[in-house]
């Protein structure tokens, strides 16, 4: 007896936390249109965490330019991978060269993605980039590559995004509270005052100390400010100029770590960020505070979720570093984002 063999996709993620979780709408429309094929999603180690506990794919592969795949070599013997696993399919959800450079040295026969960065030769079904497109929601950038493709045939209202916590990681994020002194049962209030993107998606560090304490007179809750390494100093600076006691995470979590904590919390209040995203994923509640970037495009999605900005002639401007006197978030006062929290955590 002769068996079918399944048809191989193969799925290059995006790089950025944000990003990533902005594709999983689209990764769960391609299992749901291809139930019988072997999916594998190929992401940077940094990111591939978010995706332990997903069914929309049935393999994660890293790609670590880093390490094993660094320089030439690294490349090559990366592309020998993909060429041992005989893939019928490549979906390229970023825009880069690289990615369908990769899929095209691997001999994969079908390369789906935009034709952007001069890859199009690369590419056996090159797509264009509406500029409807470009003016809606992010996630719905990636699942028009799906339509685009035939996958699927129209694209959804704005999807929902939704992580899942394993039992194994509640269980670490529960030790890592208590290691801190929080107990159980406790209101918690997540801050997270940095983003990688640059110092213009920052609202000012005194407001978010000064709204730490508020909660913290209001209801007794425990603050937990979190962040990459590089903002610990930040985070520390917030902390010291609060009235009241926080616990700092800031560099102390891997990725999966941090998406457990922001599950924990009650409430979790953020520039626009990669863990915006993340702990909108989880279910969370999500105030989101938007300067220089859009919200239409990359507001977090969710129905507990929330957007405060103060509507200035200049924004969106999508600059890192603001040339004037950053007018967008000094705007928003900590009495505007507090009556906004307080009235999503009375839901």
């Amino acid at each position: 007896m002769t068996t079918t063999r399944r048809t191989r996709i193969w799925v290059r993620g995006t790089n950025w936390v944000g990003d990533s979780i902005l594709t999983i709408p689209a990764l769960e429309a391609l299992r749901r249109a291809r139930p019988e094929a072997e999916i594998t999603l190929a992401v940077r180690p940094w990111v591939s965490e978010l995706f332990e506990q997903t069914s929309a794919v049935d393999h994660i592969q890293v790609y670590d330019r880093s390490l094993q795949h660094r320089g030439w070599r690294g490349r090559s013997r990366f592309v020998s991978e993909l060429g041992r696993e005989r893939f019928d399919i490549a979906i390229l959800f970023p825009n880069s060269f690289e990615s369908a450079y990769l899929a095209w040295k691997a001999g994969i026969p079908e390369r789906i993605g935009y034709a952007t960065d001069g890859r199009s030769l690369l590419l056996t079904r090159r797509l264009n980039i509406s500029r409807e497109i470009l003016f809606q929601h992010q996630s719905l950038y990636y699942l028009e590559i799906l339509r685009q493709a035939g996958f699927i045939p129209l694209l959804p209202p704005v999807p929902q995004v939704s992580l899942v916590i394993s039992g194994t990681r509640h269980q670490r994020a529960r030790q890592l509270l208590s290691a801190k002194g929080v107990s159980e049962g406790k209101l918690l209030v997540g801050l997270n005052p940095g983003a990688f993107y640059g110092s213009a998606k920052r609202w000012l560090p005194d407001r978010y100390a000064a709204l730490a304490d508020r909660f913290v007179d209001a209801s007794g809750a425990d603050v937990l400010i979190f962040g990459s390494a590089s903002e610990r100093t930040m985070a520390d600076s917030i902390a010291h100029e609060m009235r009241h006691p926080a616990k700092i995470f800031s560099g102390e979590t891997t990725l999966g770590d941090l998406a457990a904590l922001l599950k924990c919390c009650s409430l979790f209040v953020t520039n626009d960020s990669g863990p915006m995203h993340l702990a909108a994923a989880v279910g969370t509640r999500t105030v989101a505070i938007f300067g220089p970037t859009d919200s239409q495009t990359t507001a977090p999605l969710g129905p507990h979720t929330r957007v405060v900005k103060h509507p200035v002639s200049c924004s969106p401007c999508l600059l890192r570093e603001c040339p004037l006197d950053h007018r967008c978030m000094t705007s928003v006062s900590v009495e505007d984002v507090y009556r906004v929290a307080a009235g999503l955590l009375s839901l």
